[in-house]
């Protein structure tokens, strides 16, 4: 049991830069090199106890990677296309999942967190999400929600757009 919920298997769907963004090592590394954050994050899930059993679909803004979706025994790395954000295909995949009642969905954001939650499915804060993965009590990372997205869609996060390319808008 962890944050109240039972844990048998799971199919987990992590907001990935959300992830990363949340925690202050991996957003160090992402921030000197886009995959080194991106394969340090799917490292501690792969070899994390709780999580790495479970299927994870790891969800990351296309726009910001060179690579490709990949797949692994259990774990999907998948890459937006083009005009298309996480959140959306967060959303749809919550949305067109037969067994929403066994999918956790992992983010800060508070639209992509509601929404699942609306569906049914279970939600965890990227923070709280980072200590299951490294095995730490519960809440004793204490990582606010992250600020809601700007409105207009299609038009990039600003603080993604500075941090990926060194722009500010």
């Amino acid at each position: 049991v962890f944050g109240g919920r039972l844990y048998s298997h799971m199919r987990w769907l992590i907001d990935g830069y959300n992830v990363i963004l949340s925690d202050a090592k991996l957003a160090k590394m992402l921030r000197n090199d886009n995959e080194q954050g991106r394969r340090e994050l799917i490292s501690e899930i792969s070899g994390s106890g709780r999580v790495g059993k479970d299927d994870v679909i790891l969800v990351f803004d296309g726009r910001f990677a060179a690579s490709s979706s990949r797949e692994g025994r259990k774990l999907i790395v998948r890459f937006t296309s083009r005009g298309e954000t996480a959140d959306d295909l967060i959303k749809r995949e919550v949305g067109n999942s037969p067994r929403r009642r066994s999918l956790m969905v992992v983010t800060n954001d508070r639209s992509i967190l509601a929404y699942a939650r609306e569906c049914g499915a279970g939600i965890m804060g990227s923070g709280e999400f980072m200590s299951l993965v490294r095995g730490e009590e519960a809440g004793k990372k204490n990582v606010p929600i992250a600020r809601e997205k700007p409105d207009s869609p299609g038009r990039p996060d600003p603080e993604l757009l500075k941090l990926f390319t060194g722009k500010k808008k």
